[in-house]
Order: structure tokens, then C-alpha cells, then sequence
């Protein structure tokens, strides 16, 4: 005959755990926050990630199952999971030598702290850049975490595992776009953004199926119960009251459902949603940034007018023209890429982070830039970007310091380039419209007013007028700005250096000089017209020839050019940058030659205005004056003196100083003093410092909570005001005091019966002392309970000395006393 069957305590332990069936449900609610979040991220890495994050948190809750840890050792198990695993999972900057992973080990310290601000400033998709997986991976690591140990360790609060996962789907959400999925069309039925309603329904119906299993599991076993105690009605009218509130809460929840989806259904502008990204606004936002256009006279100076200022090859389709800054505002004295009257809550302005994957579309043309001697803050683009990639020792510094701004296809660079700095720029080829096309294009029909009429001189207007064209369309518009760069001369400074000329005097054969004022303010601009309308007036000939009497350069002619666009109604704005056509040639269209054989000096720097018309399309439209017909010498003879005389305050020598905060627009008011001290290495070294004190904070702050919930609770059973509460209150301490250094639970044992399972050496006395003072005939004293007190104390300093200082530090931190005591009166059913 075979002996009885021996049964394994992992077995017994287990036996009753939903391990399957709880089980399912997380890790099929954590595909659905993966689903959810992938939108953000969009990268391979992201599938490690959210892999690494389910298994790693399988991987704890299933050993803190196995080895009964307490709730405060499986969060700390969880902590250093996160920390020992964040690097190779959440940061791939991380992964190489031993530099790179303590780089990556403080990039997760810093994410975990404020990647979530980041995470809501920055364009979408992010991909792995910047560590900021990390926040995502913290999510799913918890949820996975705190989910199982509920389904698997609880049988009162294993519901909590619901709204845990649900708060873990409301990461891709909350942290997502707040453009939703094109709707689906079903014949006449339409379904508004379809991948977060299934994403959203699908969570519901598991949520309900494992509500329902567990209310099955429920109720059986407190069939089983009552059949073992004989106590069958009452625990079927439990079951029965359990199920009715179950068939409630799910008749509430469908109710719900039934009545927010045809809510969400309304015409209320379901293709978006507001998240967190639509309420905090972009951590780069510009504001008063100086004018690019005023330092374009200094690229044309002799010291930089042949220095290389880019290197360039380019592969695929390529670009017409390499773009520097993109200035969209004029406000009267300069162009600017922001209106400062708005404000920076501008969102259609803000320089946002990018990932390097922008919004564009598949890339057409892939350029290779090389820094020489550009070292300014705006970034050199083509093209509306679809991923630039940094190269060299500084790619780190580069790519954190990069910022982009979709409407405009522009980009600072916040770090500022630097001689031998590179990088590599995916894009969508952007090629120069063909000419004519602004003569057929057509004024939007809407448009926000972007310049104020103040900006518009007089002269403006009175040479518009004279010029008779009778219509206001695109043709109008090209007459008039071909007229303009005819009637215009070039000339780049305002005195001639020496009998050879400046350098740009010399390119041009049989060039006279001409002085010519910098800045671009309404009264440079009107200084212009004037003397177009001047000398229009003065003579009967039509020929364009005939009438040149404007002098300037392509920062003058640039914001005429545009003020005669906003004039009859076109938007329009002004570009700084370099035309990349053919190699060295100079196009009578621009008068400025390309960049030859990809090298870009200070003299093929350009600007041009690009004009918008009634389809969105942005046209390209040169504007440099011509430099072929000079001024009649009457008319540099008659010129008004004061001309020559005249200041302009923001004058096109302001140069962007290094450290101009592009979020800001302005200069920062720093004395030499402070520009020569460069404390970049102090604030690197505190943050450092800074999160790493957090990082200790964090860790040390459950001991210290831990320490002081239990010092509260021993003083306040030390002082009850009744003597044998004080009495029972110390027993109650000297076994929270067992049961937190891992001994048994009460349970249904008397003072002295458990004293003899903890043998302690005086835990029979005090069991003893406890009964009298409890159940005895007469109360005891004051001093009887202070005695009784100090006897307390002193059986569990020997109780704790039994064990480790390890084991010690665990009972300081576990939870187990307060749990046990939460059970202990809690009521029980059937």
C-alpha cells in the first residue's frame, strides 16, 4: 500500500492563486497599453522596452508570490529592478562603454524625474531620443508590477487590478497627439477614431470578463465554505447579494458606455482631442529673438565674405535652396520669426524639441552639412525635415540643443554650431516654384493679419498707386516687385574702402559705388520708396532703366518686397539662406551665386521673400536689386545729406550673441564680466548631484515614513488615557513587533498560546500580565502599566536580537503589523 501522497508547500501555497486567469489579463491589457503609447514612440526600441518592462515585472511579482515578500520589499525588489534594468531596456544612449552607461544611469534618474515634462514638449513621433522610453517604461513596469501581486496575492483588493491597468492605457492618451485616427466609413455608418475606441472597448470587455471570472471564483468558494460549516443559507444569501452587486456595477458600466459613445460621436471636432501637450505650452517658445536679417551685411565683410561658412554634398533630389531662418513678423523696426504681441503661448510659433523624426513626409533628399565658419544659432535646413542626425564628439550636446518649428520649416540650434560640427538632414526636397507661378496664384480667402498697418509707409501706398496697374492679383505682385529690383540698385555698405572696393565691390566688372544705409525699420523702407516715387515723378519715361534711384541690398529689398505682398492681401515672409542650384553660377534671378562645388561662403548668402496663395502653397520670389544700370550722377549729386546722416538704432550690425535664448528671442543682459565666466561645469555638477540626492531621498523616504507611522503608533498606545487599553496596547506592540520580523500572525490563538510559538524569553510573562490586566477583577495602576511598558520594551529588543541586522531593517520597513491589523477587523462574509 502506498504511503499518503506528500504535497509541495509551493504547491499548497499556490493552490487557489488565479495565476492563469489573472495572468491573462495583464499581459492582455498590456498589449493594449503598448498599442495605446506606440504613437508616441513609433521605434523598434520601443517593442524592447515595453518586452523588457512585462517580463521584468512577471519576473518580481511571481518571486514576491513565491517568497511571501511584504508589499514594501516587493516595491523595493521593483525599484531596483528599475534601476539595475532601466539603462539596457529605456536608454540605448547608454549601451557601449562604461562612459556611456553612466550617462544613460543618470539620463534614467533625470527622465524618471522630468521626463514627463519633456515627453508633452516635444514632436511626435519621439522615438528612443533623449531617454524618453524611460517614463513609458516606468509605467509599465508599475502597472505590471502592482496588477499581478493584486490578481495573485489578494483576495480583497485584487479588483484594484482594473483601474491600474486602465491608468496605464491613459498614458498613450494623455501623453499622446491630439490628432486622432482618421475615422472609419462603414457604409452610412462612421466610426470617429477608430484605434482609440477599439483600443478603449477592448479594454472594457476584458476588464469585464475578468470582473465576471473573479465573481465566479468568488462565489464558489464561499459555496464551499458554507457546505464545509453548515452554514448554507447564509452564505448563499451573501453569494446572491455579491452578485446582484455585481450585475449592478456591470449594468452601470454598459449604461455609461451606451451613453458616451454617442456623446463622443457628436460633431465636436472628433478628429481631435485635448491631452496634456494641448494645455502646457512648448519649452522653446520665441519671443524676442534679434533679427536674423540684421547680421546678414556682416557675412558680406571682407573678413567673412570668402570664408567657408558650410560644406555641403547632398544625395537624392537635389534642393534648390538651403534655408537658415524663416521671419514670418515685421513689427515695424525688424523681421522676426515671432510676434512679440502674441505672446508665447503662440503654439504655431513654438521652437519644439524633435526627436529627429519630424512630421515630414518620406524623405526625397538626404544633405550632409559640415560646420566651418558659421557659428550662429540658426540651423541650416531644406526642405520640410523629416529626421536630422547629428555626428562628432559634441552629437549629444547637438541633438539636445536642436528645436523645430513645423509651419515654418525652420530650426534653431541652441547649443550653437561650431567649426567642425556635422550633420546629416532627411528631407522632402523643396524645389523653388517656377517664377510665373506667382502671377497665377491667387489671394487666400481667409487669413489672420499679421502686420499691423503701422508698419506700412506712406510712400508705400503713393508708389502702388503710381503705378497704375488697376488690379491687385498675383500679376500685379510680380510687376510691381519686378519693377522694384530693376529701379533698385545693389549695395552692400555705406562707404567704399579705398580705390579697389570692398570684396563684393570686386565681383561685380565696372560696379559704382553707391552708399547705402543698413537696417530695415519702416523708415529705411520708406526712405526707399520715396526715392522711387521721387524720381518717378521727376521724369515722363516708363523705361526701368531710366528710374533707378533705390539703394540697398536684399535686406531692404526683402521687407519691401514682403510689405508690398501684405499690401494687396498676399501673406508673405522673408527667408535668409543660400541657393544650392547650379555650382557657381550666378542667376539673373537672384544676382547671387550658388554655392560652388557644395562649399557656401559669406558671398552666397541671400534672402528672398516666399508669398502664399489661396492653396497654402508657399511660392519662392527673389528680390535682390539689379547692379547692371547704376544712378545717374544727377541723381547721386542731389541726394538729401541727411541720408548719409541718418542712425538706426537696430542697425544691421547687431549680431545674435552666443548665448541669446532662442525661447526668448532676446539678449541676455550679461556684463563682460559674467561672459567670461563660464560656470557650465558648476551646473552640470549640480544636477548631477541634485538627482542623486532625489534618487537617495526617494529611497530613504519609505524607511523614514515607515519609521515614524510605527513611532506614532507606539506612543499613542503608550499614553491611552485608560490603564489597560495602555497595558493591551503594549502586548498589541510587542506582537507587531513578531509579526514584522516574519513570526506568525495572531490569528486565533490566546496571549499565552502564541507566546509559546514566538518563545521569547519573558513572553510568557508578559502574556501572562496582559490577561490579568485585561480580564482581572481589578484595574491596575499607573505604575503597573508603566512596568509593564519597560517590560514590553525590553522583550523586544531581545526578540529583534534573535534575528540579523538585515532582517532587523526589514522589520522596520514591513508593512505586515499594519496589514494584519486591517484584516483582523475587517468583517468577514458567509
Amino acid at each position: 500500500m502506498s504511503g499518503p501522497t506528500r504535497r509541495s508547500p509551493l504547491r499548497d501555497r499556490l493552490r487557489g492563486v488565479p495565476l492563469v486567469s489573472g495572468g491573462a489579463y495583464v499581459l492582455a491589457m498590456a498589449v493594449l497599453v503598448a498599442a495605446a503609447a506606440w504613437p508616441i514612440y513609433q521605434s523598434p526600441y520601443f517593442l524592447v522596452a515595453a518586452g523588457g518592462a512585462v517580463l521584468l515585472g512577471i519576473g518580481v511579482a511571481l518571486l514576491s508570490l513565491i517568497r511571501r515578500w511584504s508589499w514594501f520589499t516587493t516595491l523595493l525588489v521593483t525599484v531596483g529592478a528599475y534601476l539595475v534594468f532601466g539603462v539596457p531596456l529605456a536608454v540605448p544612449s547608454g549601451l557601449g562603454g562604461v562612459q556611456e552607461a553612466l550617462r544613460g544611469f543618470l539620463e534614467l534618474l533625470g527622465r524618471s524625474v522630468f521626463g514627463w515634462k519633456e515627453l508633452v514638449t516635444i514632436a511626435l513621433p519621439v522615438g528612443s531620443y533623449q531617454a524618453l522610453l524611460v517614463p513609458f517604461f516606468a509605467v509599465m513596469l508599475c502597472a505590471v508590477v502592482l496588477a499581478l501581486s493584486l490578481v495573485w496575492r489578494s483576495t480583497r483588493f485584487d479588483l484594484l487590478a482594473v483601474p491600474v491597468m486602465l491608468a496605464a492605457i491613459g498614458f498613450g492618451i494623455a501623453f499622446g497627439s491630439s490628432l486622432m485616427s482618421p475615422a472609419w466609413s462603414l457604409g452610412d455608418l462612421s466610426v470617429p477614431a477608430p484605434r482609440e475606441t477599439l483600443i478603449g472597448a477592448a479594454g472594457f470587455l476584458l476588464s469585464l470578463s475578468f470582473l465576471t471570472g473573479r465573481a465566479g471564483r468568488v462565489r464558489r468558494a464561499a459555496q464551499n465554505r458554507s457546505a464545509a460549516s453548515g452554514a448554507g443559507s447564509r452564505s448563499l444569501a451573501g453569494s446572491a447579494r455579491r452578485a446582484s452587486r455585481a450585475a449592478l456595477t456591470a449594468a452601470v458600466l454598459v449604461t455609461a458606455v451606451a451613453v458616451a459613445v454617442p456623446a463622443a460621436a457628436v460633431p465636436l471636432r472628433v478628429d481631435q482631442r485635448d491631452v496634456l501637450r494641448t494645455a502646457i505650452e512648448p519649452e522653446l517658445a520665441l519671443r524676442e529673438f534679434v533679427s536674423p536679417l540684421s547680421a546678414y551685411r556682416g557675412f558680406l565683410a571682407d573678413d567673412r565674405f570668402d570664408t567657408e561658412l558650410l560644406q555641403l554634398s547632398s544625395r537624392g533630389v537635389q534642393p534648390d535652396r538651403l534655408r537658415l531662418a524663416v521671419m514670418s513678423y515685421y513689427d515695424g523696426e525688424v523681421f522676426r520669426v515671432v510676434d512679440p504681441a502674441r505672446g508665447v503661448d503662440e503654439r504655431s510659433t513654438a521652437f519644439a524639441r524633435t526627436p529627429g523624426v519630424a512630421v515630414g513626409t518620406a524623405a526625397e533628399t538626404t544633405l550632409d552639412v559640415t560646420v566651418g565658419g558659421y557659428n550662429e544659432v540658426w540651423m541650416p535646413l531644406a526642405g520640410q525635415l523629416d529626421r536630422v542626425d547629428f555626428h562628432g564628439s559634441r552629437k549629444q550636446a547637438l541633438t539636445d540643443g536642436f528645436f523645430y518649428n513645423e509651419r515654418t520649416a525652420a530650426g534653431v540650434q541652441l547649443n550653437q554650431l561650431r567649426e567642425g560640427d556635422s550633420f546629416t538632414v532627411r528631407a522632402s526636397a523643396a524645389v523653388a516654384a517656377d517664377p510665373s507661378a506667382l502671377a497665377a496664384a491667387r489671394k487666400p480667402r481667409t487669413r489672420a493679419e499679421l502686420f499691423d498697418e503701422s508698419v506700412f509707409p506712406e510712400s508705400l501706398g503713393k508708389w502702388v498707386e503710381a503705378q497704375s496697374l488697376g488690379s491687385s492679383d498675383g500679376a500685379a505682385l510680380q510687376e510691381l516687385i519686378t519693377r522694384l529690383r530693376q529701379r533698385g540698385y545693389l549695395s552692400h555698405s555705406l562707404t567704399a574702402a579705398g580705390p579697389e572696393g570692398h570684396k563684393w565691390q570686386q565681383e561685380h566688372q565696372n560696379y559704382a559705388f553707391a552708399p547705402s544705409l543698413a537696417g530695415h525699420s519702416v523708415g529705411r523702407i520708406d526712405m526707399l520708396f520715396s526715392s522711387l516715387l521721387d524720381k518717378q515723378n521727376a521724369t515722363s519715361t516708363s523705361d526701368n532703366t531710366e528710374l533707378v534711384a533705390a539703394v540697398g541690398d536684399d535686406e531692404q529689398f526683402a521687407v519691401a518686397a514682403a510689405l508690398l505682398a501684405e499690401s494687396l492681401g498676399f501673406p508673405a515672409r522673408v527667408v535668409l539662406g543660400f541657393r544650392l542650384g547650379v555650382d557657381g553660377a550666378a542667376a539673373p534671378a537672384s544676382g547671387m551665386p550658388a554655392c560652388a562645388d557644395g562649399s557656401c561662403s559669406g558671398r552666397n548668402l541671400s534672402a528672398w521673400i516666399e508669398v502664399q496663395d489661396d492653396g497654402g502653397q508657399w511660392i519662392t520670389v527673389d528680390v535682390t536689386p539689379q547692379y547692371e544700370h547704376p544712378l545717374s550722377p544727377s541723381e547721386e549729386l542731389t541726394r538729401d545729406p541727411q541720408n548719409t546722416t541718418e542712425v538706426i538704432t537696430d542697425g544691421a550690425t547687431e549680431v545674435t550673441p552666443p548665448d541669446a535664448e532662442p525661447a526668448g528671442g532676446g539678449e541676455s543682459p550679461k556684463d563682460e564680466g559674467e561672459q567670461a565666466l563660464d560656470l557650465a561645469w558648476l551646473f552640470t555638477a549640480l544636477k548631477i548631484a541634485g538627482l542623486v540626492l532625489l534618487v537617495l531621498l526617494l529611497l530613504v523616504a519609505p524607511l523614514l515614513a515607515m519609521t515614524l507611522a510605527k513611532a506614532l503608533r507606539r506612543r499613542s498606545r503608550r499614553r491611552a488615557a485608560d490603564t489597560t487599553a495602555r497595558i493591551a496596547g503594549g502586548w498589541d506592540d510587542y506582537v507587531d513587533t513578531a509579526v514584522d520580523l516574519g513570526l506568525p500572525a495572531p490569528g486565533t490563538d490566546t496571549r499565552t498560546e502564541l507566546a509559546a510559538r514566538y518563545d521569547s524569553p519573558n513572553g510568557h510573562t508578559i502574556a501572562v500580565l496582559a490577561d490579568e490586566a485585561v480580564f482581572g477583577p481589578v484595574d491596575p495602576g499607573r505604575a503597573e502599566g508603566d512596568a509593564f511598558w519597560a517590560a514590553v520594551d525590553t522583550e523586544r529588543a531581545l526578540l529583534s536580537s534573535e534575528f540579523s541586522r538585515w532582517q532587523r531593517l526589514r522589520a522596520r520597513l514591513s508593512l505586515r503589523s499594519f496589514s494584519q491589523r486591517l484584516r483582523a477587523k475587517a468583517p468577514r462574509n458567509g
